[in-house]
């Protein structure tokens, strides 16, 4: 994600919520150690990200499309840590 360190705050946002949602916001933001509105600055912020994150976009050369398809299709590599987690038994069995 990124932020700006030395990002003055001049802009304000005014929000108004139900009781159990600033309860909620409030009891969120003290499990985290954080101030109400740090808690509300960071999540939203999250989620803006978020939501645009599909977004972006980017181009490719023919050559570079080609590269990029012929490794999707290529098999995956072995990751021995993998199958020995797999071939564990689930927490959930």
């Amino acid at each position: 994600m990124k932020t700006i360190a030395n990002d003055s705050k001049d802009a304000r946002i005014d929000l108004r919520v139900s009781l159990a949602q600033k309860a909620l916001l409030e009891q969120a933001a003290a499990s985290r150690g954080k101030k109400l509105s740090d808690f509300v600055i960071s999540a939203s912020t999250e989620a803006a990200h978020m939501a645009l994150a599909d977004q972006n976009r980017f181009s490719l050369s023919e050559d570079q499309m080609a590269k990029f398809l012929a490794s999707l299709e290529e098999p995956p590599l072995p990751i021995p840590a993998l199958r020995k987690l797999f071939a564990r038994k689930s927490v959930f069995e």
